[in-house]
């Protein structure tokens, strides 16, 4: 994946390159909604993105983990549980969502895409995660 940080400059009223965009080899590419300075805040219940279509469109996706996921994630911790606002799961959705347009050549068909289940570089990454 590579990085674009001028493609959503025009919709974000923070200053130009102030944030990043995933690129999948596809070109989709995807953005934090709260980079953009457009939401609240993003946990292990809904984590939001924009999501640029190769054919120009753009679609607002909310990612979510299942309870078996958040379940799995936990068990990796060692001693203290990840918090529910921890950027782990921001940044594990944003994984989950590029590997879905990338190997889907779209995004979810409802704008919702539900994380159920975790591979093993997400679970090594969880037992090793700082808390944030």
């Amino acid at each position: 994946m590579a990085v674009n940080k001028e493609r959503f400059a025009t919709a974000n009223s923070m200053a130009p390159n102030s944030h990043v965009e995933v690129v999948t080899e596809n070109g989709f590419g995807i953005v934090r909604v709260c980079e953009l300075g457009l939401s609240g805040s993003d946990s292990v219940s809904a984590c939001h993105f924009i999501v640029g279509m190769a054919s120009g469109g753009v679609r607002s996706i909310k990612v979510e983990f299942a309870q078996a996921a958040v379940a799995l994630v936990q068990d990796q911790r060692q001693t203290d549980l990840l918090s529910r606002t921890s950027c782990f799961w921001l940044h594990c959705a944003e994984r989950h969502l590029a590997a879905y347009v990338w190997e889907n050549d779209g995004c979810p068909p409802d704008g919702r895409l539900i994380v159920d289940s975790l591979s093993v570089e997400d679970l090594l990454m969880a037992a090793k995660w700082k808390q944030s």
